[in-house]
């Protein structure tokens, strides 16, 4: 999905790509790539007690959560059990992984915990082994990977040749931790200059001619969030479809800070997705689409940690 590789809206990506594929059994496997719309069901089966704060899990190596670790990992156990899609549920010491991992790749690029969560629901609606794959003739040419669906262009090996995740082993960038990390290294990468503008300046040429000259220049996000690079590539798209997907990921940002009662910072003071003439502004706090309606009412149901209004 990611990568310095343009994305294109999930449209054409199905009309370019010609052929993908999803796991079998799973017709809808929660692979919302990109800016796809999705299907998310209210399951019916139990979830599994939920121990999340002791860090122990019979069986599997002990994780030790903070507080506020305790919490995510909570609120993603039960969220995945409202949104998962004919995939098994989560055991607790597996939230509590995805939880440190989410935790550990929020400071380590200085990330909201839960803008990756957000991204994640909506790319993957969490199934960690979601992989939609595109192919070029009959070869295999790009997978869009887990959790984060990143985009890993294949070479013969099966490693990444693209941007950020080159020379990743694909099985390795299907591990949830790796995943995750992939990801917010990734939304860090457009926040701070990945992403660019055209603009066209005036200048002069060697022989002193004034000239009209267009360049590209870093994109400083002004009528977007800067994750919205993440499912647009360099250049954000500004018409049809794709250019509100900063907004559907903001709702879902703005879902999970508010049951889980932590600052959303990225989504205070900036403009979020630019504005269509005669439309009402989209905020945060105010989801539009009937997925992401959906999506947020779910988030709110699972809410296990103290709720605070953020709009």
């Amino acid at each position: 999905m990611l990568s310095s590789l343009q994305k294109l809206p999930f449209g054409a990506v199905a009309t370019v790509a010609g052929l993908f594929a999803l796991p079998a059994q799973t017709p809808n496997a929660g692979v919302n790539t990109g800016d796809s719309p999705g299907q998310s069901a209210l399951t019916t089966e139990s979830a599994p007690p939920m121990d999340l704060g002791s860090g122990k899990s019979a069986g599997s190596p002990s994780v030790q959560l903070g507080s506020d670790d305790s919490c995510l990992a909570r609120t993603i156990c039960a969220v995945k059990e409202r949104i998962r899609w004919q995939t098994p549920a989560w055991t607790p010491s597996q939230c509590r992984r995805i939880a440190a991992a989410v935790s550990t790749s929020a400071r380590k690029y200085n990330l909201s915990p839960t803008l990756i969560l957000a991204v994640a629901i909506n790319e993957s609606d969490l199934n960690e082994k979601a992989a939609r794959v595109y192919t070029r003739g009959d070869q295999i040419y790009a997978k869009d990977s887990g959790l984060m669906a990143i985009r890993c262009v294949l070479d013969k090996r099966e490693h990444c040749t693209n941007g950020n995740v080159r020379g990743v082993a694909w099985k390795d960038l299907m591990d949830p931790v790796t995943n995750i990390d992939a990801g917010a290294r990734e939304l860090a990468y457009w926040r701070d200059g990945g992403g660019v503008t055209r603009v066209t300046v005036t200048e002069r040429d060697a022989q002193g001619h004034l000239q009209k000259v267009t360049k590209n220049v870093p994109c400083h996000h002004k009528t977007h969030a800067f994750w919205a690079h993440y499912n647009h590539g360099p250049r954000y798209i500004d018409k049809g479809y794709p250019r509100h997907y900063p907004h559907r990921i903001a709702v879902l940002d703005h879902a999970l800070a508010s049951v889980m009662n932590t600052p959303a910072p990225e989504l205070i003071g900036r403009r979020i997705t630019m504005h269509d003439p005669g439309m009402r502004e989209r905020t945060p706090d105010r989801p539009l689409e009937p997925r992401f309606k959906k999506l947020c009412q779910q988030i709110h149901e699972s809410a296990s940690c103290s709720a605070v209004a953020l709009n």
